[in-house]
């Protein structure tokens, strides 16, 4: 007999709560798998917080799987994951406690030689992801060291001295702007600097 946890998280805005259950029991019971339990954690306000996933996960993996728990049954891979990251990194502890993920609407099953498949490819796909999160990092800072470490774009290079030759010879500001390229909020900012 294998024996499974279920999870199941619905928000105001999906209320499908007995749907979600509804698909585990259907499931557990055409494969003849033990339902142990059901965690459910619904959102209240704004955040999900997420205390019986929580709750569920260090019973599986801080606490060693005490009541051997094989399969873990969701309705789409979405409940547990808020990103390929956070799902690959749970469905690793998992792994690595031998126990499957499983989902009754996507037909994910990590106890398959496909469903592991599956997951070796989303293992990659988050890597990828990280990557580019560390490349746009060093973009950015290699950006704001060279911004002198000020955020936003570069300040523009203003000749302050033509300006003021201009201003000297009564030359309206706004025509220095068009003369000179620059907005003028920048003539404005820069001559405030000035004072």
């Amino acid at each position: 007999m294998t024996f499974l946890y279920g999870y199941v998280r619905v928000s105001s805005r999906s209320q499908n709560y007995d749907g979600q259950v509804e698909s585990i029991k259907e499931f557990a019971r055409i494969r003849n798998w033990q339902i142990v339990k059901i965690f459910a954690d619904k959102q209240t306000g704004a955040t999900m917080d997420r205390v019986e996933f929580e709750k569920m996960r260090s019973t599986l993996v801080e606490l060693k799987n005490p009541q051997g728990i094989q399969a873990l049954v969701v309705t789409k891979l979405d409940r547990v994951g808020r990103s390929v990251i956070d799902l690959v990194g749970f469905s690793k502890e998992l792994a690595d406690h031998d126990i499957d993920l499983v989902t009754t609407l996507e037909s994910i099953d990590t106890s398959t030689s496909q469903g592991r498949l599956f997951f070796h490819m989303m293992s990659a796909l988050a890597e990828y992801e990280r990557e580019l999160i560390a490349e746009r990092t060093r973009a950015g800072m290699d950006k704001y060291l060279a911004n002198g470490g000020r955020l936003g774009r570069k300040k523009m290079d203003v000749d302050m001295d033509e300006i003021n030759r201009l201003l000297f010879l009564g030359v309206p500001k706004l025509a220095i702007c068009r003369k000179l390229k620059i907005s003028a909020p920048t003539l404005y900012a820069r001559l405030g600097e000035k004072k």
